[in-house]
């Protein structure tokens, strides 16, 4: 989408006016869930929709094998329920991923544990499951994966999903858009002032426009704007950097996911457009994040972990490019690695802020944030059936 101000021809009735500020994938979501309410929305992106951190996701929709490690059932529940979802309602853009991986001799999992967490996976997804996943061999993963033979004592395969994670933005605004809602990029938000039972927000463009409600869901500025506008937080976001690396050539239709030996930390090596897609690291972003960017010694992490596993060891000259986006993840912790993926929607007055949130379970926090909507204006509304526009 590259047009400043998007506009349905439906005319809106007298409905409640409900802002929202950011053009990722929740921002996007939340505006199609409530324009399926018949409420009258506008979105609000700074820059380009999908621009900033959706665009720079590892193109994955999953439901977080890692996650379970820490516990995190519910949250891969979810995912896994949404997984299934969006591979049944957009199978033109989320599509199955068979991924191996491979399990060595000084992995930091054992084969054992690895299984276990498999099964709950397998379980988890219920009848939505993809497929279920396999033990194999060592001379089966490295058939299919260019790894080293050495101390590989075989592994699994399982499946998740893949996505064009931009194109998926702008397909939820499209959807959106064609169900009433308005969508204005490079405008940004600059001040939200309190009107009585409304706010006035004002934009980059000198506009002011009252409306009912404000959801902020910019992502990793949510404490920005409420800092700006002196607005209290009940959370504070950590900001988690992780960068990619895009290989010139691709190295297998299968993707892998890799145990780092040093820090225990999991990688994927992925098939991408023709290419390979290597990531991710995590990073605490002291920066602000619009001036998030790979470092070298992030670079030069994903190179080593990389070597580490592959028969044909890669260098800078083998890079296509690099990209980074940061994670806005709600509490502290000095591993970045421990803190949860849970999202939080909390409503105070006509005022709605969303902390966190993952690509995957995009449509579930749309449907929390529009209950909260609902219970502010006093009443349930039923979303109609959630058609996606798709291009062609």
């Amino acid at each position: 989408m590259t047009v400043d101000v998007i506009r349905s021809s439906l005319t809106p009735g007298p409905r409640p006016r409900v802002a929202i500020i950011g053009g990722g994938i929740n921002g996007a979501g939340i505006a199609w869930e409530l324009a399926r309410k018949r409420y009258s929305v506008e979105l609000f992106e700074k820059g380009s929709f999908g621009a900033q951190t959706s665009s720079a996701t590892t193109k994955m929709i999953h439901g977080g094998l890692r996650y379970l490690e820490n516990f995190q059932i519910g949250l891969v529940r979810e995912s896994l329920h949404e997984r299934g979802w969006l591979l049944e309602h957009l199978p033109q853009l989320v599509r199955p991923l068979e991924i191996l991986l491979p399990v060595y001799d000084d992995s930091p999992r054992t084969r054992f544990e690895i299984k276990v967490g498999l099964m709950l996976y397998d379980l988890l997804a219920g009848k939505r499951n993809i497929h279920r996943h396999r033990s194999l061999s060592a001379e089966q993963i490295a058939a299919r994966v260019p790894i080293r033979r050495d101390g590989l004592r075989g592994g699994f395969s399982y499946w998740d999903a893949q996505v064009d994670d931009r194109e998926l933005v702008c397909t939820v605004i499209a959807s959106a858009v064609r169900e009433g809602a308005s969508a204005r990029e490079l405008t940004r938000v600059d001040a939200l002032r309190s009107d009585g039972n409304g706010w006035i927000v004002r934009t980059s463009d000198g506009a002011e426009q009252r409306f009912d409600l404000v959801v902020n869901a910019a992502g990793p500025w949510v404490n920005e704007i409420l800092d700006a506008n002196h607005i209290r937080a009940s959370y504070r976001l950590s900001l988690v950097r992780g960068t990619h690396l895009v290989l010139k050539q691709q190295i297998s239709d299968v993707g892998a996911l890799l145990q780092s030996i040093d820090d225990r930390r999991v990688f994927f090596v992925l098939p991408w457009k023709g290419a390979t897609l290597v990531g991710t690291t995590e990073v605490v972003q002291k920066e602000p994040a619009d001036s998030v960017a790979p470092s070298p010694a992030e670079i030069e992490y994903l190179i080593a972990r990389f070597n580490r596993y592959f028969r044909n060891p890669i260098s800078v000259s083998d890079i296509a490019s690099t990209f980074a986006g940061v994670r806005p993840l709600v509490g502290r912790a000095s591993n970045p690695s421990a803190i949860g993926r849970e999202y939080r929607v909390l409503r105070r007055g006509n005022l709605i802020n969303v902390f966190g949130g993952k690509m995957t379970t995009f449509m579930a926090l749309a449907r929390r944030v529009s209950m909260r909507v609902d219970n502010y204006f006093g009443r349930p509304r039923k979303a109609s059936e959630p058609l996606f526009a798709v291009k062609g």
